[in-house]
């Protein structure tokens, strides 16, 4: 099987398929060629343009149980690339391209896994997760389109099944000041930028421990703002967020998060906020747990990325995800997966498949070939 996940592979690095911008629409080769995939494979495929670059390839055989989900597009590539991107190379073991870890890796396993078999299995490819616009699920979830007893959403866990993971929140901050000459003995209350600064400073406390921000993983990505050192800044602009712990105590946390962020704001009303991204943990469940026993799969630690399985949970979905590579390759120049993580996730996923008729999902992984 690891001969045809290869093939996918290379089509699939093939396609340019990063963002931004969101340019991504049913017309696009990479739409084209694997809902093609899924109907040679015996599925029938729905495709929906939603806009904004979100275009979902649905595929569905037989009456499935079991959801697969993966997206499709990518970052951009990264300047320090020596290797050509968007062709797949295959050096020592590894699989260079671009996406070839997060995700086309994943996509290619999936397909190669739903041409292995003639199981029940729907299959859903989305578009717009680099975006962070989330935007293809929220669509699929609200239309409920299925109710799956469990759903795979592939991300790189090194093809073991992870049921927590960390939520993902950014947000904006735009400071308004009043400019003018910095001789002016006003000029540090004035300047917007330092007042996003003062604001920052105190935000940085309470990620210290005691803090509501202790172990949130709480980060300043931008601030700017200003046109000159002599010139009092009118404008600045701050865009931050954190990453909260899955458990029952996450939405408590992230509330307790936001409201010392708010509170650390100048009183004069000078600042703006505006929520880009409010991403909720994924918390394990009795089904999802349930699930990896059934298929014989060992629980893997928790992991302090975040996946859209949190959309699919947050629906009430049991959700696990799974995928091959390691996270520390994704978004990286010359991005690589190992070949034998590619064979061993493509036998999971043909194995999750067959699990349906009664075939522990561990034994599928040491036949991959």
């Amino acid at each position: 099987m690891i001969d045809r996940v290869l093939e996918h592979l290379e089509a699939l690095v093939g396609f340019d398929s990063s963002e931004p911008p969101a340019t991504i629409r049913r017309d696009c080769p990479i739409v084209a060629y694997v809902a093609e995939a899924l109907v040679l494979a015996g599925l029938e495929v729905k495709v929906e343009d939603i806009g904004g670059g979100c275009v979902n390839v649905f595929g569905t055989r037989g009456d499935p149980e079991t959801l697969f989900n993966c997206h499709l597009d990518t970052v951009k590539p990264d300047p320090k690339w020596l290797r050509e991107p968007f062709e797949l190379a295959i050096d020592s073991g590894k699989a260079y391209g671009l996406g070839a870890c997060d995700i086309k890796g994943a996509a290619a396993c999936m397909l190669a896994a739903v041409e292995a078999t003639d199981d029940p299995i729907a299959v859903l490819f989305t578009t717009d997760e680099e975006a962070g616009k989330g935007r293809c699920i929220e669509h699929f979830v609200r239309k409920r389109q299925m109710a799956p007893a469990v759903v795979v959403v592939a991300e790189p866990t090194s093809a073991a099944p992870v049921t927590q993971h960390r939520g993902f929140t950014s947000f904006e901050l735009t400071f308004s000041g009043s400019a003018g000459h910095t001789s002016a003995s006003s000029a540090s209350e004035r300047s917007a930028l330092h007042k996003a600064i003062r604001w920052g400073d105190q935000a940085l406390t309470l990620a210290e421990p005691g803090g509501p921000l202790h172990e949130a993983r709480f980060n300043i990505g931008v601030i700017a703002g200003g046109t000159a050192s002599n010139v009092i800044a009118s404008s600045a602009y701050v865009r931050f967020g954190f990453r909260p712990s899955p458990g029952p105590r996450a939405a408590a946390d992230t509330e307790a998060a936001v409201v010392g962020l708010r509170n650390a704001l100048p009183s004069d009303g000078s600042a703006e906020w505006t929520d880009r991204f409010l991403a909720p943990p994924l918390t394990a469940t009795d089904d999802s747990l349930a699930a990896i026993e059934a298929w014989g799969l060992e629980r893997a630690p928790d992991v302090d990325f975040w996946t859209e399985a949190a959309l699919f949970a947050s629906a009430g979905m049991p959700t696990v995800v799974i995928g091959p590579g390691d996270i520390a390759q994704a978004h990286a120049a010359d991005e690589f997966v190992e070949v034998d993580q590619l064979a061993l996730c493509a036998g999971v996923y043909r194995s999750i498949i067959e699990a349906g008729a009664g075939s522990p999902a561990g034994q599928g992984a040491s036949n991959a070939s």
